[in-house]
């Protein structure tokens, strides 16, 4: 079912239930409004009987019998009896059906001023009335048509009320569901129109305050993400195909001409050692790819890490690599400060690596390392003074395949420092990179070292 119909249904039940509580509730109370307006007619019937009746029966004996019995009739069916106190009926201007239904009420009066009762269609109502010493019981009776009249068309208007209120509020839940989803209707059109070559296109964020406009703001953001993933995707792939290209061609190359020209096994063994040195250039970027792809997955096990242990074993291995280079270490810590963090040994151990390597390989002096460990957070500053990042190349240096215009001649593939950053944001770090050209280049990395 549709938000909309959702929302005018549920908006039309809620409406109409209240509504009908509200009907209801005026044709009860005016319903017992009715009814006591009625007995206390009856009881002022009581009352005024009593006066002209009781009080002037001592005129003479028969009294009762010569009052004219329509002198009184003010209400429909009204009925006006009287007993003594021997419950003895001495008057009633009808003819008395119910004289022994009536006499059951007379011994109630001893707990009650007055007593209010129905009988079948009729509203009844009896008090004692005491003239001269002597008691009386004066039942009045009637059928109050004018008011149940009213209350039948009470009843009507308010039926009527309620089915044209029904109808208004289906039209006006219809109406003003519209409305609270037109934002979002618009919001799905517009998204209906974005495709995987258009992903610049962003949807209306309305006022940027309710829900809706919030929720158009995170699929904006969204957005932005995926046309991040979609740009990198580009260029990874563009880069890789021509990265792994080169040196499969090399080889292919390499070894057509060894198969068609080569004679003796001198030349084979030379075209092999080309073909191999190609297919380890291939070997080295299809790991460096694998790499990034595991570190960009982000499903790493962390736990208490020792960053100078990680350190050292990447000065070690560089060392290694570059036997002879001076890679000078500098701690600098304050009293109950360590070096741990919470993060991979493995993956930390390889962005130190990598950007050891980096340094190394594109400087012939000596490359600096200081470790701190400072107000909650360690940090690993590397400083060499080689050729340096151009302003230009800056922006694009963490990119995947992307490398420098000066670097040409020396071997890499522009993966190190992608796969480093990374690995410094899946452990909820930061990596700065400050360079000059023939100056230098410093990386700093900060981690967070609360385990």
């Amino acid at each position: 079912m549709l938000i909309r119909n959702r929302l005018t249904i549920i908006f039309t039940l809620l409406a109409t239930a209240i509504q009908v509580t509200l009907s209801l509730l005026v044709w009860y109370f005016y319903s017992v409004y009715r009814q006591e307006e009625f007995y206390s007619r009856l009881e002022s019937k009581a009352r005024v009987a009593g006066r002209l009746l009781i009080s002037r029966r001592h005129l003479h004996d028969d009294f009762f019998k010569n009052m004219v019995r329509t002198d009184l009739l003010t209400i429909v069916e009204e009925q006006i009896s009287i007993y003594d106190h021997r419950h003895n009926l001495v008057f009633t201007n009808r003819t008395l059906k119910e004289s022994d239904y009536y006499k059951e009420k007379i011994p109630l009066l001893d707990t009650a001023s007055l007593i209010e009762f129905r009988s079948g269609h009729l509203e009844s109502i009896v008090i004692p009335y005491r003239d001269r010493g002597q008691l009386f019981y004066i039942f009045a009776s009637g059928y109050d048509r004018i008011g149940f009249s009213k209350l039948s068309a009470l009843q009507q208007i308010l039926l009527l009320a309620n089915l044209l209120g029904f109808t208004l509020t289906v039209l006006a839940g219809w109406y003003f569901s519209g409305r609270v989803l037109k934002p979002i209707s618009q919001i799905v059109d517009e998204v209906e129109q974005i495709s995987a070559v258009d992903l610049h296109k962003r949807v209306h964020e309305g006022n940027r305050r309710d829900e809706i406009a919030q929720l158009a703001m995170t699929f904006n953001r969204m957005l932005f993400r995926l046309e991040d993933a979609f740009v990198s995707q580009r260029s990874f792939v563009s880069h890789a195909s021509h990265e792994l290209r080169t040196p499969l061609t090399n080889t292919l190359g390499t070894l057509e001409t060894s198969l068609r020209y080569d004679q003796n096994p001198a030349d084979w063994r030379d075209s092999m050692e080309v073909a191999v040195d190609e297919l380890k250039k291939v070997i080295t970027l299809t790991n460096g790819l694998l790499g990034l792809a595991k570190v960009t997955d982000g499903a790493v096990a962390l736990t208490a890490v020792q960053v100078d242990d990680c350190l050292l074993t990447a000065i070690e291995q560089v060392q290694t690599k570059y036997p002879g280079r001076s890679l000078p270490l500098q701690f600098v810590t304050t009293e109950n400060e360590s070096f741990t963090i919470k993060g991979n040994a493995t993956l930390l151990t390889t962005a130190l690596l990598n950007v050891l390597d980096n340094a190394c390989k594109y400087s012939g002096e000596a490359v600096s390392v200081q470790l701190e460990s400072r107000s909650e957070q360690v940090t690993v500053t590397v400083t060499d003074q080689g050729r340096g990042i151009s302003e230009a190349d800056v922006a694009y240096i963490l990119d995947p395949l992307y490398r420098g215009s000066n670097v040409e001649g020396v071997p890499g593939y522009g993966i190190g420092l992608a796969v480093t950053q990374k690995i410094i944001e899946l452990h909820q770090g930061t990596m700065q990179i400050t360079s000059r050209v023939d100056q230098g280049t410093t990386v700093s990395i900060s981690l967070p070292n609360q385990v």
